[in-house]
């Protein structure tokens, strides 16, 4: 092992693997605690750039802070896919790109499930207890709900009438709660990194303020490959760092690096006392992987309205959220128009994971339903919506020893999600009438972006990863804090859930801490030390 820099042979009290929103969310807090924080991540800072779309390879991809390797899903037919997901792999993680919706999940969303392959056990930690996290969140990445009840920043004239068809046909739409300033020079970033700072993510809201403290750290391009532990706890961290191997000590490791990453470290962390993986007594990891699904909605008005406004990602509806005890989702505004490069990217992307790579013959392929597609589409507004997946033991993040660096999945689209989102569709389109909507994706789209549920948490440790401080059963100083823990996955986006347990599991962290002295404080008491300890952490 080579010490490639200071931070490599310091004593860190947290180390934190991942800095997207679970894990700067709980440095940031742990930061201010006073501990000694060390943040590792696999990507490095980016500016903004292409669209994702637009990229073609995998260095390209690391450069402008997109993951860089292809996911592999198994399919029920036998066959394979392969694609490059929407994920980040930055400083900030997927944060940086995302359009910053930031939404609650519903109470029910707590509760305990009957499904066909068995009882969905109910969260550990009740919705009431989880609302002051929620709002904690909201607070610290900027989301002012009041001043969006409020009608700030104004809504445009197509928005105002869909508003009103909406409210006229029953509905009960709202302003969609997003995490950005709105300040008279705000471009409103979606999908791309914000150049201003005006998008709050988690590496302007969380990560640059904890490493402003002097006792925290980071190592960019720093790949974790393993952790090494014993019967009762993480020992160490391996990881590439510039092309050297190192290791990495700390009181307690919080695993952040998103719902198929953080898996596979533990599954890659196979030793004579986890055979099946590090914390794998359940035999749970990696399974119960559950994504969103959907459909994107074109919208048209009985005649031309403007859509230029401040706020584009404008309006949600949840009152089919849980319509009628059905379980079938929500729809919110995507910000963006139906133009002819949007139809040409999704055109492309369903090609490439059909098998077509040659980029010429892609271009070519879509040349014609692109322009015909802008111009049907040209007037609509486009609206996404989104239909809670279910847990599925099945459904799993898996090894490929042929593919270390990738992520392979097994998943199986189940026909009772179908049913919901085709429900879903029907009553909003009935809904908004006279206003015409149409399904732009025929076939129902799974989000590989919103990934959740492979490390849940729960009281049983048979069936749950970690217990309800999302610390893992099996080890005393592991935490899992991303989507993994999830044993639900909703209808919204689940950054704010994911920033919420955050600000809830770091208190948790912070606490055990303070109990727990630094072993080479313990073992300078132990041996009757009488000068005073001095670390190169503090």
């Amino acid at each position: 092992m080579v010490n490639a820099s200071p931070e490599t042979s310091r004593e860190w009290d947290v180390v934190i693997i991942g800095t997207g929103i679970g894990g700067a969310t709980i440095g940031r807090r742990l930061a201010a605690c006073g501990l000694r924080v060390l943040f590792l991540e696999k990507g490095k800072r980016v500016g903004t750039g292409p669209r994702r779309a637009e990229l073609r390879t995998a260095e390209t991809l690391l450069a402008y802070g997109w993951w860089p390797n292809e996911l592999s899903q198994q399919r029920p037919d036998g066959k394979c896919e392969r694609f490059f997901a929407p994920l980040g792999c930055a400083v900030g993680g997927s944060s940086v790109h995302y359009a910053a919706a930031l939404e609650r999940m519903a109470a029910s969303d707590f509760e305990s499930l009957d499904l066909p392959q068995g009882r969905a056990s109910a969260w550990p930690v009740t919705f009431k207890e989880f609302e002051q996290f929620y709002a904690a969140a909201e607070s610290l990445y900027g989301v002012d709900r009041a001043t969006v009840e409020l009608g700030a920043p104004p809504l445009s004239e197509w928005d105002l009438a869909l508003l009103d068809i909406m409210r006229r046909n029953g509905l009960r739409p709202e302003r969609l709660n997003v995490a950005m300033r709105y300040d008279e020079n705000c471009i409103e970033c979606l999908g791309r990194v914000c150049p201003r700072g005006c998008k709050a993510d988690a590496r302007t809201a969380c990560l640059e303020p904890a490493l402003r403290e002097a006792h925290c750290g980071m190592l960019e391009q720093c790949e974790v490959q393993s952790l090494e532990a014993d019967r009762r706890g993480v020992r160490a961290v391996r990881a590439r760092y510039r092309d050297q191997s190192i290791e990495l000590r700390a009181r307690v490791y919080v695993l952040a690096a998103g719902a198929y990453q953080s898996p596979k470290i533990l599954l890659r962390s196979r030793s004579a006392q986890w055979p099946r993986g590090l914390a794998n007594g359940s035999d749970q990891v990696g399974r119960n992987l559950m994504f969103h699904g959907g459909h994107l909605y074109g919208a048209w008005a009985r005649r031309r309205l403007n859509r230029n406004a401040r706020q584009k990602k404008s309006l949600s509806v949840r009152d089919f959220y849980l319509y009628e005890g059905r379980r079938l989702g929500y729809v919110q505004s995507m910000g963006l128009d139906a133009g002819r490069g949007d139809v040409a990217a999704y055109l492309k992307d369903r090609l490439r994971r059909r098998g077509v790579r040659n980029e010429l013959l892609l271009r070519v392929l879509v040349k014609v339903p692109a322009e015909l597609g802008a111009l049907v589409l040209g007037d609509a507004g486009v609206l996404a919506a989104m239909t809670e997946d279910d847990p599925h033991p099945e459904n799993r993040v898996i090894l490929d020893p042929a593919e270390p660096d990738g992520a392979r999945f097994t998943y199986t689209i189940s026909e009772d999600l179908r049913r919901r989102a085709d429900e879903l569709y029907t009553l909003f389109a009935r809904h908004i009438k006279p206003w015409r909507l149409l399904r732009l994706t025929p076939e129902l789209e799974m989000n590989y972006g919103h990934p959740c549920g492979t490390c849940r948490f729960g009281d049983d440790p048979a069936t749950s990863v970690l217990n309800r401080d999302c610390r893992t059963h099996d080890l005393d100083n592991l935490y899992v804090v991303d989507a993994s823990f999830m044993p639900r996955s909703g209808a919204v986006n689940p950054s704010l859930t994911i920033a919420a347990n955050a600000m809830r599991v770091a208190p948790l962290i912070a606490a055990k801490l303070a109990r727990t002295p630094p072993a080479s404080e313990a073992a300078a008491n132990g041996a009757g030390a009488g000068t005073e300890e001095t670390s190169s952490g503090s």
